[in-house]
């Protein structure tokens, strides 16, 4: 500790007189103010000094020095000056122990002195913070601001932005020091956490300076946790990244992930507060929960995961041809766009008759315009429908009304002509078997050809 020397000029309180002598001698001392840890000087000074035996003592009047000539083993005093006007001795690192008086002797025919007081002063080191009660959310916080050592007693005082709180203030003394402690009581909240405090420590010897011990208040609270989970629609193929954010004091080690009524999938990586998985399918679907706790209290989130299918129908059904125009085949092409992942495109051509449904399959990536909302899907806001490609159900119905109807009746007109045509003939049949049976009859009675049909059709 650097020395400080504080010397303030006293009257001379003693003049002395020799008797039956013509001169006055006289001896006067200067009391010094220093810092313990410092170096203090301590000066007589002699007026008409003849030779006579100057003797310089501590507070317990032993003697220091005589004459100039060291009369205690002491290391830390030292003769500075010996002259007929000026004695002067240094004491170095100063305690307070050494405080007291310190005389100046001038033996003649009788004895005078003068005694030169050293005061020693303790300036106060940085104080120290300690927590009584620690600040949960909702209480209050406890602090004591402490000054362990100085003397005089330092003065201490709580400031908060610019603002002193006012502290109940003890003190104890501590051999010829003292003890300082200030301690505040404060409500605390969960904003009050990280607030800035400062302990103050005022004292003579620092002039104007401070000791400042800067505190953050530390408020304890449970923790708050929040899933943050990316915007827009999943659909199978997708990849999906879940982060637990979380608060608290303190600040929980472990965020534990799960599924409700479910184990997490098979593809899920855990790393930290981060959820993540690849190739999403519609068996992903579920609420996934995000936990955390500490010594305040525990709190979750959850997250519904609805993946939607990837493929999106679009049927046609082209007019139904007239019964003379030739059956053709339209060839249409159907094209798979590359997978996110795969590389690969694969491109199909079939022929359609004219009766044959269309089955487009479309994926999501290829879409490079914005869908109408007017056209979207209600029960699948993510699928696209093509106004030219709805399907006519009313058409559709009368249609195919049309076609069972002329089935029915061509199928009418169809058995009635078979059962008469299958008439007709039984009855021809029938006409001829009568002919030839009277021929027969006629040959075989041996009756002229004459006397009866002169022709017969077999």
């Amino acid at each position: 500790m650097a020395a400080w020397n504080y010397c303030v000029p006293v009257s001379i309180i003693l003049v002395a007189c020799l008797v039956n002598t013509a001169r006055c001698q006289a001896v006067q001392a200067e009391s010094v103010t220093v810092l313990e840890g410092g170096t203090a000087h301590i000066s007589c000074h002699l007026q008409n000094y003849d030779g006579s035996i100057v003797v310089i003592q501590n507070p317990r009047r032993q003697t220091l020095f005589f004459n100039g000539t060291r009369a205690l083993k002491e290391d830390r005093f030292q003769m500075v000056l010996f002259t007929p006007h000026l004695v002067r001795i240094s004491l170095t690192n100063v305690s307070v122990s050494d405080e007291g008086g310190y005389y100046c002797q001038l033996y003649t025919e009788s004895t005078h002195h003068h005694v030169a007081t050293l005061s020693v002063l303790v300036p106060p080191e940085t104080p120290t913070v300690e927590v009584k009660q620690e600040a949960v959310e909702g209480g209050q916080a406890e602090l004591t601001c402490v000054s362990p050592r100085s003397k005089p007693a330092a003065t201490l005082r709580w400031m908060r932005n610019g603002r002193e709180i006012p502290g109940d203030v003890s003190q104890k003394e501590n051999g010829k020091a003292f003890s300082v402690f200030s301690t505040i009581r404060i409500p605390v909240e969960r904003k009050d956490n990280g607030a800035a405090l400062n302990c103050e420590a005022i004292h003579p010897a620092l002039n104007d300076q401070k000791r400042i011990r800067h505190y953050r208040l530390d408020v304890y609270f449970a923790p708050t946790v929040r899933i943050v989970s990316p915007l827009g629609i999943l659909r199978e193929g997708d990849s999906l990244t879940l982060t637990c954010s979380v608060t608290g004091n303190p600040l929980p080690r472990h965020i534990q992930w799960s599924k409700i009524n479910d184990t997490l999938p098979e593809r899920a990586e855990i790393s930290g507060a981060t959820l993540q998985i690849s190739r999403l399918s519609q068996s992903h679907n579920g609420t996934y929960l995000c936990q955390a706790q500490n010594n305040f209290g525990r709190a979750a989130d959850q997250y519904t995961l609805l993946v939607y299918d990837n493929v999106s129908l679009t049927t046609m059904v082209p007019p139904t041809p007239n019964a003379t125009q030739p059956i053709t085949s339209h060839p249409v092409t159907q094209t798979i766009l590359p997978d996110k992942k795969d590389n690969v495109s694969l491109t199909t051509t079939a022929a359609l008759t004219p009766n044959t449904t269309q089955l487009i399959i479309s994926h999501p990536a290829a879409q490079t315009s914005q869908p109408r909302s007017d056209l979207a899907d209600p029960e699948d806001p993510g699928a696209v429908v093509d106004p030219q490609s709805a399907v006519p159900y009313k058409a559709i119905a009368v249609v195919l009304a049309l076609l069972v109807f002329t089935v029915i009746c061509v199928l009418v007109v169809t058995i009635w002509c078979s059962v008469r045509q299958k008439g007709s003939y039984l009855t021809h049949e029938a006409s001829g078997l009568d002919e030839h049976g009277e021929v027969q009859e006629a040959f075989l009675n041996g009756n002229d050809a004459s006397q009866g049909k002169k022709e017969y059709l077999l």
